[in-house]
């Protein structure tokens, strides 16, 4: 069993899309036609979409997520910090030794909350 895909509500797509891509290196790809509203699949660098943006609006039933974060892995957790560091994104830093590993969160546009870890051997 592996996790497939993410599915975020948005309320601008082309701001959270544009982050994602900045901020995590994932790139815009095909989406197949879906009736309703607008969306975009971004993908990761194996070319999965692994993360599905749909509108929505502001006066949507859909009040709350019910998701705590979104976690993503990387090699290379400097890049990250410097396209924060680049918006002025406020992040924290853990380091978890038990499983060698470099955990920073911080939150998007709309205020999902995410993850991206390396281990510390990748650095």
């Amino acid at each position: 069993m592996n996790l497939d895909h993410v599915n975020v509500y948005v309320r601008d797509l082309e701001n959270m899309s544009q982050f994602y891509q900045d901020i995590l290196k994932l790139t815009p790809g095909y989406r197949p036609s879906f009736s309703g509203t607008p969306g975009a699949w971004l993908y990761d660098g194996s070319g999965r979409p692994v993360m599905h943006l749909s509108t929505t609006s502001t006066d949507s039933s859909r009040k709350h997520q019910h998701l705590d974060h979104i976690a993503f892995r990387t090699d290379n957790t400097e890049e990250v910090i410097k396209q924060l560091d680049s918006r002025k994104i406020e992040y924290e830093v853990y380091e978890v030794p038990e499983v060698d590993l470099i955990q920073i969160f911080f939150r998007d546009p709309e205020g999902g909350r995410l993850e991206v870890s390396a281990t510390k051997a990748s650095q």
